[in-house]
């Protein structure tokens, strides 16, 4: 029985209850160590098993010196490789290599594509609970591939429980996820727990024993077994503490230090070997000549408990005090020994690993055996254990230039894993060695590009292109766009013309400089011309892989054409999907999000924002977590979501600011704007607005500034401050003028027509000219707003007859996108024309966007499997998907979605 934990384990109730019936969830359990996170994961396990029918797949993280890539996996799923006939081949091919059964590549993508694959395949048997204990210490591989399953199983009948110790940090950000924090007991249940121990103390000792521990159970169950016990209370009086952690370890290492001379030696092997598998624990212990009944001792005293092929301690501060118990040597010489036996079961990336441990001196052959293993590890989709291999490699280098080369590579690693803080903390490593500034610069610029300061990433990229440009012209070009990405989102416009003007500049092929001249003449190229690109790109550099098609998304996303825009994205996402080039996800779904948003398909521009959140979380992107923060507030700001658009703005600008990220910041104020704008607010909108064109306001840009005119424009005008943008209106008009495209001539006609007032004849004909170029431009929330805004100002000088039209074309605009505010506006404005209009219901909210994805690429033919592979989701889920919108939209065969208008 679990005394004083009767809420936890109803809520841990709920979620095997939830799974059964195919609400699959997550929940993380946080606490300090000896808080009861393993008691209820055991106890969830049992109750999963015993009372639901459920299967238990379970790990555990592992305090180590070795981080062999998914060795938490190992664990996990053993018992059911025999269901990855059932993954799509990918998937299963990529599994395999990252479990060491083959020697197949994978990329992390693949691999947590196929967890989620697997889970789902192994919960058609019947619902499932995945348990992982001591979650900060799993393999940071492991652990994302755990947590990307948990924000995709929504649908399946699986329940994913973590426990987590706090403060520790985990390998892996989890804040997104549901959390269960345990405190300690109440006086009452630690009184009870102590009783049931077998000491009843006077309420006044008891007091003070309580107060020292907090009522953690692990602390109070340990003391109560100390020989001292009864001098315990007297204790706490004199020194007024008995902190918990050192406390425990104290204990243990006493009750250790009881044990016969081989049990305590094999309990250090125990504890230096990573997995826990007793295989190797015993052969390597044989090797030091110790006995193999030496475990049965240990587990008899409660120390460990040995279940099948594996190893567990009681409790992870168990395993600390064995291994710190030990001396260096003693250590030395049971990494040594399982050293020995891996490489006799040929593990020798394991093997070199805790050699690694073991070693005191540099090893060069050493070293180079680990930067071997780090290659394997990035082979299967291990990048974050291979930034940890080759750091130790650095480590053991006997030549400076080695040491700083690996350490170098291991920086990179880490970035490209979604590790930027170490990745920065390796840089800074090596700043005062003498590494090639390209090599520098071109980290540098990255770290600060994805993590950093936008500013600084440009100064940094700009100098790594000028030293490739005579020897590697392409690459040199392709750093310089990531230059012109940095300067974007510095808000420094003028720096993004300087790149095109050095992309121009260099030795390229042709395509690379029109792709070049694309960064600031937009609408150079036609739609087949765009199309055409990547392809040139990729001739005249071979290398660059799917970033031709990256850089043609972009020219896409600042064009003209949305449609020609959306169709080059999509080919590029199932690109990236394809090659398993994840780094470039989270930018692509940015665009894919914006290209969405100006085409009122809001529904999939929120699932692409949202799924750009996911990956920014876990590659550590913090840049991009701002940005997408500050499109999902762009996005409920548009549609009246008032509490959603302001906590989003909040969070990324929490984020954006201290960074100086001016582009999620004018996103996310620009939101603000909106939103007010929405409400009826607007002198509350032009506080917001007049933000962005503050000369060096921290929320100032220049791009946004141009996308939100009309609404910077309108705050103006409604707050009667019209005078203060005459000036800014003046100079975008003649940006617009050197380059002309409909939607810069119809922002400018629309905000010419707001200034001209009411009695000014020509307002209406700069409304007409903004409806002309609009519906070239195709962007039916800016259309129906100047629809909206003309209807008012016919109604407004008594034309209502003709104001009805652009009346009602702007609230059928409105009600299709779901924006509800606007729509609402229009609906009032019709009715004051003398007209009773019946709303129709918002085709908004008809379809979740990921039931909308899945409609639409059932329409175009994909079976489930398909679909699934596509998305990242199990064929169960997209058959769910399926059953619940056939009756959403009034059809009931898949045949019949192909006749419907789904974007």
């Amino acid at each position: 029985m679990i005394i004083g934990r009767q809420a936890e384990q109803a809520t841990l109730s709920q979620v095997l209850a939830d799974a059964s019936v195919h609400r699959g969830q997550a929940l993380v359990m946080r606490g300090e160590a000896g808080i009861g996170k393993t008691t209820l994961l055991e106890h969830a396990a049992r109750e999963a098993a015993q009372t639901r029918n459920m299967r238990v797949l379970r790990c555990s993280g592992v305090e180590s010196e070795v981080e062999p890539a998914f060795s938490g996996l190992h664990q996990l799923l053993r018992p059911v490789l025999g269901h990855l006939p059932a993954l799509p081949e990918a998937q299963a091919e990529a599994l395999r290599g990252a479990l060491g059964v083959t020697d197949s590549a994978a990329t992390e993508l693949l691999v947590s594509a196929g967890v989620v694959s697997l889970l789902a395949e192994v919960a058609r048997e019947r619902p499932l609970l995945v348990a992982a204990d001591d979650m900060q210490w799993l393999d940071r591989a492991t652990a994302a591939a755990l947590v990307f399953a948990a924000r995709r199983l929504g649908t399946e009948p699986v329940a994913m429980l973590f426990a987590a110790r706090d403060p520790e940090r985990s390998t892996v950000d989890t804040s997104d996820l549901p959390e269960l924090w345990l405190h300690g007991l109440s006086p009452l249940d630690a009184a009870r727990l102590l009783a049931e121990c077998g000491w009843d103390l006077p309420s006044r000792a008891r007091d003070s024993v309580l107060a020292v521990t907090g009522g953690n159970p692990l602390a109070l169950t340990e003391l109560a077994a100390l020989d001292d016990r009864d001098r315990l209370p007297a204790d706490i009086a004199l020194t007024g503490n008995a902190p918990v952690g050192d406390r425990l370890r104290a204990a243990f290492r006493r009750r250790i230090g009881t044990l016969p001379h081989e049990v305590r030696e094999l309990l250090v092997v125990a504890a230096a070997e990573e997995t826990g598998s007793t295989k190797t624990v015993l052969g390597a212990a044989g090797r030091l000549g110790l006995p193999s009944d030496a475990l049965g001792i240990a587990e008899r005293e409660g120390l460990i408990r040995i279940s099948g092929t594996g190893i567990l301690f009681r409790h992870p501060l168990v395993r600390s005090a064995a291994y710190a118990e030990a001396s260096f040597e003693r250590r030395s010489s049971a990494h040594q020994a399982i050293a020995a036996e891996l490489t006799a079961g040929a593990e020798p990336d394991r093997a070199a690993w805790h050699r690694a441990v073991a070693a005191t001196a540099p090893d060069e052959k050493l070293a180079t055996a680990l930067e071997h293993s780090a290659d394997a590890a990035r082979r299967r989709g291990g990048e974050a254990a291979a930034a940890s291999v080759l750091r130790r490699a650095a480590l053991l280098s006997e030549t400076a230039e080695s040491r700083r080369d690996r350490t170098v590579a291991a920086a990179i690693v880490a970035l490209d894993s979604g590790r930027p803080d170490l990745a920065r903390e390796l840089a800074e490593e090596v700043l005062a060695e003498p590494v090639p500034e390209v090599t520098l610069t071109h980290l540098i610029g990255n770290i600060e590009l994805y993590s950093g300061d936008p500013a600084v990433a440009y100064v940094h990229l700009l100098r790594c292109a000028e030293l490739l440009g005579a020897n590697d012209p392409e690459e040199a070009a392709w750093v310089l766009t990531l230059a012109a990405n940095a300067a974007f989102h510095a808000g420094d416009l003028e720096a993004t013309q300087e790149v095109s003007r050095r992309i121009a500049a260099l030795d390229c092929s042709a395509a690379t400089h029109t792709a070049g001249r694309c960064l600031i003449e937009w609408g150079l190229l036609t739609g087949q011309e765009l199309w055409e690109l990547p392809a040139a790109l990729a001739r005249a550099h071979p290398q660059a892989g799917e970033r031709p098609w990256i850089w043609a998304t972009v020219i896409g996303w600042l064009g003209q054409d949305q449609h020609q825009a959306r169709r080059l994205a999509r080919e590029t996402e199932r690109r990236l999907h394809a090659s398993g080039a994840t780094a470039y996800l989270t930018e692509l779904y940015y665009y894919q999000a914006t290209i969405e948003y100006r085409l009122g398909q809001w529904d999939d521009g929120v699932a692409y924002a949202e799924e750009g959140l996911r990956f920014a979380h876990e590659t550590g992107q913090r840049s991009r977590i701002a940005n997408h923060l500050a499109l999902l507030a762009q996005f409920a700001a548009a549609r009246g979501a008032g509490e959603d658009c302001r906590r989003y703005a909040g969070q990324a600008l929490e984020i954006a600011l201290p960074m100086r990220e001016r582009c999620a910041a004018g996103v996310a104020t620009a939101a603000l704007g909106l939103l007010a704008l929405g409400e009826g607010e607007p002198e509350e909108a032009w506080a917001h607005l007049t933000r962005l064109i503050t000369p060096g306001s921290p929320y100032a840009h220049p791009h946004t500034v141009m996308t939100v005119i009309t609404d910077v424009v309108e705050a103006a005008v409604r707050a009667g401050q019209a005078k203060l943008v005459l000036g800014l209106l003046e100079g975008i008009e003649r940006w617009v003028e050197a380059d002309p495209t409909p939607t810069g001539s119809a922002g400018v006609h629309h905000c010419r027509a707001l200034l001209a007032g009411i009695d000014d004849s020509a307002a209406e004909l700069h409304f007409q000219h903004a409806l002309a170029a609009q519906d070239v431009a195709e962007r039916p929330f800016s259309r129906g707003r100047t629809n909206l805004l003309h209807g008012e100002w016919l109604r407004r000088n008594q034309r209502r007859v003709e104001a009805r039209i652009p009346l009602r074309a702007a609230l059928e605009a409105f009600e299709r996108i779901g924006a509800e505010p606007w729509a609402r506006r229009a609906h009032s404005e019709l009715r004051a024309t003398g007209v009773g209009v019946h709303r129709a219901g918002s085709t908004a909210g008809l379809l979740s966007a990921q039931e909308l994805e899945v409609a639409r690429l059932a329409a175009d033919g994909l079976t489930n499997r398909e679909i699934g592979e596509r998305l990242v989701l199990s064929p169960r889920t997209v058959g769910s998907h399926l059953y619940r919108l056939f009756p959403k939209l009034g059809i009931s065969t898949r045949s019949q979605l192909r006749n419907l208008d789904l974007g």
